[in-house]
């Protein structure tokens, strides 16, 4: 694997951990009281009070809310901006119109921008505590007050709760401090055919200690339980604050493993989900059983109510197993889709710029023809059901989402879908590079798209027909746009390349 992709993959997992809000506790990314819910026959959305059972919004909203933190959500609305709602008034908007968004931390703050406008901090009332400065490209959700910011050049550093910076911007890249006053950051100063520099940092940015994935591969990048797993050869170990290697504060899960079951995952307050045969159960640690395997799912989302699945039937229970009211639903709303509000305008020459760095003619992302799965084993989770039936792998990149589309699946489930193996020999046929402009003027999609396409040529890519462009590698390049989303595809097979979509926003 080069070192363009192997950088690539690591960035790509810290930003996936921004997908999560932050906490004051040690064990859930936030606290989880409330549920975004469709009702059995209903197509609306409803929100949940998982400690009651009982419903606070019924069939209130057409789109889907965000998750519930700190009693704050938003929805889009009808006009494709954002609207924030507080619980304790659920369908009446505290503010609006935002052309991005992220949710509330649990500081009672979000970022969000409007269209053509600034990034701004705000309060709970949609008051605006600070305006950040115009270079600040994107930022991050708050978690433990610090966020994560990004400016035009493509550093990170940190903000806190008022919107002042503590950390500029000079990392390669950031990741929160999701349950720790600790952080993981990138440093790519010092280039390395073979490692990533990686710092941790407390929150005045003071570097506690330093190393590479030379001597230590990121399992997650940030601190949970005192500890950061990483591996190091072939073995987990846990780093404390200073770096140094010590015990595993969550390696119990001896009786559980003895107990033989078909597969089991730890929550995050120390119980374990267990499946035996078709059914699903939770125990404690010390293998007591806690919910009986008689559920097909369990979904645990704050270490005192879980979802139980049945068929297409989902309801609340306790840690006990008790079901919690008797409302029955068959969709829940349980991730951050914005982990990242972006300003309401972007530079376009600099967009254009990021998205050239991520091909050339024979490859894209680090992917090229002969790329298999195999050889993206390092960015993986380890349940391959959760690939099941799947061809794509997503991965963040700044402001960009990468999809590795394969010939085939990535995993396939067995026959009763308690297991699934990864079909390691799956090659990458196509790159999506996608670009979400719709918090930006509608002439955004199209002016990335010409400045992209002149500059083809200096990557080997020169016009064919119907807006796609192939090299002498027999790859090809489209760049289209729908709803405020930009696409650039690029086919490591030029016969399979089809001309691109362009509609532009009303």
């Amino acid at each position: 694997m080069n070192k363009f992709f192997s950088r690539l993959a690591l960035a790509a997992v810290i930003a996936i951990v921004l997908a999560a809000c932050g906490s004051k506790d040690n064990t859930y990314q936030y606290k989880t009281e409330y549920l975004p819910i469709q009702l059995v026959g209903s197509e609306k959305w409803s929100i949940l009070n998982v400690q009651t059972g009982e419903v606070v919004a019924k069939d209130a909203f057409v789109n889907a809310p965000s998750p519930v933190v700190a009693g704050m959500y938003y929805v889009m609305n009808d006009e494709g901006s954002y609207d924030y709602y507080d619980v304790n008034a659920p369908t009446q908007p505290v503010a609006g119109h935002f052309g991005s968004v992220t949710a509330f931390s649990d500081d009672g703050v979000a970022v969000c921008s409007r269209i053509g406008g600034p990034l701004c901090v705000i309060d709970r009332n949609g008051d605006v505590i600070k305006e950040l400065p115009k270079e600040v490209s994107q930022c991050s959700m708050f978690a433990r007050g610090m966020a994560a910011i990004q400016n035009d050049n493509g550093s990170w550093g940190y903000i806190n709760a008022s919107g002042d910076t503590i950390v500029p911007a000079s990392y390669s890249n950031a990741n929160l401090f999701l349950y720790n006053d600790l952080a993981v950051v990138i440093d790519e100063s010092q280039p390395s055919d073979s490692a990533v520099s990686f710092s941790v940092i407390d929150k005045s940015g003071k570097v506690m200690f330093s190393s590479s994935t030379a001597e230590y591969q990121l399992v997650q990048p940030y601190y949970i339980n005192g500890v950061l797993p990483v591996v190091k050869g072939d073995t987990l170990v846990c780093l404390n604050g200073e770096g140094k290697e010590v015990d595993n504060p969550i390696a119990d899960q001896e009786k559980v493993e003895k107990a033989g079951y078909d597969n089991y995952s730890r929550t995050p307050a120390g119980d374990y989900i267990v499946v035996k045969g078709k059914k699903t159960g939770m125990v404690d640690k010390n293998n007591q059983v806690l919910v009986p395997l008689e559920h097909d799912n369990l979904i645990d989302i704050n270490g005192e109510r879980l979802i139980a699945v049945n068929g297409d039937i989902y309801h609340i229970i306790d840690r006990n197993g008790k079901p919690v009211g008797n409302v029955k639903f068959n969709n829940a709303h349980v991730s951050e889709d914005n982990p990242f509000a972006t300003r309401g305008f972007i530079d376009t020459d600099l967009a254009a710029a990021s998205l050239m760095m991520m091909f050339d003619e024979n490859s894209a992302c680090g992917a090229n023809a002969s790329t298999t799965l195999m050889d993206m084993n390092s960015i993986l989770g380890t349940d391959a059901r959760m690939y099941a039936g799947s061809n794509t792998l997503v991965m963040p990149q700044g402001p960009y989402i990468i999809q590795y589309v394969f010939d085939r699946e990535v995993a396939s489930a067995n026959a009763d879908s308690t297991a699934a193996s990864f079909n390691y020999d799956a090659r990458v046929n196509r790159v999506i590079m996608s670009l979400n402009v719709n918090h930006c003027p509608s002439s955004t999609e199209e002016a990335i798209v010409k400045k992209v396409e002149s500059r083809l040529g200096t990557k080997g890519l020169v016009f064919a027909r119907d807006g796609i462009f192939c090299s002498d590698y027999l790859t090809a390049m489209t760049m289209g746009y729908d709803k405020g989303i930009l696409n650039a595809i690029y086919y490591l097979h030029f016969n399979e390349s089809v001309p691109p979509v362009r509609n532009k926003r009303k």
